[in-house]
């Protein structure tokens, strides 16, 4: 059975580097969410009516193209959009979803947030963050497993949680 494990958390929590780490340690296919919607934009976001649907509609997109390579994809999400319960619908008829909630300090996501490059992200204001942080900390989904990011960056355990997920999809697969 193909997978989606899907890192929900706030701007900053450290979601890039976990999918991007799995996708080293595991071979899991990563896809960044930013870069999909800045590229939708590009293309159609000025005339769309609703910019953010067309962004979540590319991820879908990009998703059902690595899961006709991949077994198990992982994608992150602040959960924050009004779009967010469509997109996991829709993930739902492509895959198993896993839902994993990632945690950290606010204080470590705004110093997080400060010290990235800027071009592969969508720009939004210090408002922005903090009201899209305040939602994604208070989003309440069937959390499949907690990754808690507060501090240093464990690997081991993040592994360990993911392979645990990608064992109860389905025995033997999650690389490409």
């Amino acid at each position: 059975m193909k997978q989606v494990i899907v890192l929900v958390g706030p701007k900053g929590a450290g979601k890039t580097t976990i999918g991007e780490f799995l996708a080293g340690e595991l071979g899991i296919r990563f896809l960044r969410v930013e870069p999909l919607f800045l590229e939708a934009h590009v293309r159609l976001g000025a005339s769309h009516p609703d910019p953010d649907r067309l962004g979540f509609e590319a991820v879908l997109a990009s998703l059902a193209a690595a899961l006709r390579e991949c077994d198990v994809a992982c994608l992150e999400s602040t959960g924050a959009s009004p779009h967010f319960p469509w997109l996991l619908a829709e993930m739902g008829r492509l895959a198993r979803v896993a839902l994993v909630r990632v945690l950290a300090d606010p204080a470590q996501c705004i110093a997080r947030i400060r010290g990235r490059d800027a071009s592969v992200h969508i720009p939004v204001s210090q408002d922005d963050i903090a009201r899209i942080n305040a939602l994604a900390c208070r989003k309440t989904l069937p959390w499949d497993a907690v990754i808690d990011n507060r501090g240093r960056f464990d690997g081991a355990l993040i592994r360990q949680a993911v392979q645990a997920l990608i064992a109860e999809g389905e025995p033997g697969h999650g690389r490409c």
